[in-house]
């Protein structure tokens, strides 16, 4: 992928991210411990699949657009 759109398309998913992590904490407000623990794990499974099969790949390519404060994988 082109650095410059591996750039933008990070740039959204990484705020992608953000919404989703938003849509949680509003589900978490209005809902009791057991439902609100299955759309964390909903959450968690898109977050994962994000990650595994847009976010990694693009940053095993372009590793310098990896933001200072991202944990990932260490075995990739």
């Amino acid at each position: 992928m082109e650095r410059e759109t591996a750039r933008h398309v990070l740039a959204l998913m990484f705020d992608y991210g953000g919404k989703l992590n938003d849509a949680m904490l509003k589900v978490r407000e209005t809902s009791d411990p057991e439902e609100f623990a299955q759309y964390r794990r909903a959450f968690g499974n898109v977050l994962d699949s994000a990650f595994e099969q847009i976010i990694n790949p693009i940053l095993k390519e372009h590793p310098d657009l990896k933001p200072d404060n991202l944990e990932t994988d260490k075995s990739e």
